[in-house]
């Protein structure tokens, strides 16, 4: 690690690693991840149940169904995509956190488990995260679900896909969310922006990692233009939901979330921008109890009670 950082103790002993994109690699991960996943399940304090609901074109998409013990109907729903690169499943720390947003926000979570690259290239995720949303919202009156409090969230990968869904719910469905949380997203598939050349070795993971993402996560090269709904930044922006942004100081992805919310801002979207100090991308998962971690935590939960609340505004924070 490059130590000329401001990097926060929690955080320096993190590695920086090259994510390895060979299909087998990814496919042994994936397998421990679904297994250790399974072994987690077991501890959370809640009701946790999977399914698979209809997508697009016969696919079924799986999902995990969160909601706190006693939870009165209906009630606000966070549809949430964990990140992950877009090739790797769920760690067992995205449950645990979505676990944490279903009772500390007193919601229920419908955690999405979208198809990965390279398997499954753009847009197979995406369709699968966006079916997930409607069906919640066709099926809202079944699952107890108040279909005028419904957001969507993600982290890093989860993030990209989380605002591509809310700007193509408004645009093309007509759906009005309560709010986004955008988290650490990934909000620019140009990965031309000042942060990506600055924290080239910052962990988790080395720029080299982001530069070939995109050869696997698209089916087509980027020459002919970038695809709807691949890059949140080169979307249509106004009339979104209330937004939280979450940015990690020292994050390739840095600039780029900060860019996004100041798009927002500029299309008339409410927006709350939360830059954390000190931070390295996926900071929380990776060392969950730093009081810096604890801490944004607490933000995001406090912008998901605000919003629930049908507040007028998403909540100031700095």
């Amino acid at each position: 690690m490059n130590n000329s950082f401001d990097i926060h103790p929690d955080f320096q002993s993190i590695k920086a690693r090259k994510l390895s994109l060979k299909r087998w690699a990814l496919a042994l991960m994936r397998n421990l991840l679904a297994l250790v996943n399974a072994l987690h399940r077991r501890k959370f304090r809640a009701i946790v149940s999977r399914q698979k609901i209809p997508g697009l074109d016969g696919h079924r998409v799986p999902v995990l169904f969160i909601e706190p013990e006693n939870l009165a109907a209906p009630s606000p729903a966070l549809i949430y995509f964990h990140g992950g690169a877009f090739v790797m499943k769920a760690a067992p720390r995205h449950l645990e956190n979505a676990v944490r947003y279903a009772r500390e926000a007193n919601c229920r979570v419908i955690f999405v488990e979208y198809r990965l690259a390279p398997v499954n290239p753009f847009p197979a995720g995406f369709e699968d995260c966006h079916a997930a949303l409607r069906w919640a919202l066709a099926n809202a009156d079944t699952l107890g679900i108040d279909a005028r409090r419904v957001a969507v969230g993600g982290d890093s990968a989860g993030g990209a896909l989380a605002a591509t869904v809310a700007q193509r719910a408004r645009h093309e469905d007509g759906i009005e969310l309560c709010g986004q949380m955008l988290i650490y997203p990934v909000a620019d598939v140009a990965c031309t922006r000042p942060s990506t050349s600055a924290f080239t070795d910052v962990p988790p993971f080395k720029a080299a990692s982001l530069a070939s993402l995109w050869d696997v996560y698209f089916k087509d090269p980027l020459a002919a233009g970038v695809p709807r709904y691949a890059s949140p930044i080169h979307g249509e922006l106004s009339g979104l939901a209330p937004a939280y942004v979450e940015t990690a100081e020292f994050d390739m992805l840095h600039d780029q979330g900060h860019a996004y919310a100041e798009a927002l801002i500029a299309s008339g979207v409410e927006v709350a921008q939360n830059d954390i100090k000190g931070a390295v991308h996926g900071f929380d998962l990776l060392a969950a109890d730093s009081e810096v971690s604890k801490a944004a935590m607490q933000s995001r939960i406090g912008f998901l009670r605000r919003i629930f609340g049908c507040a007028g505004t998403a909540p100031g924070t700095t």
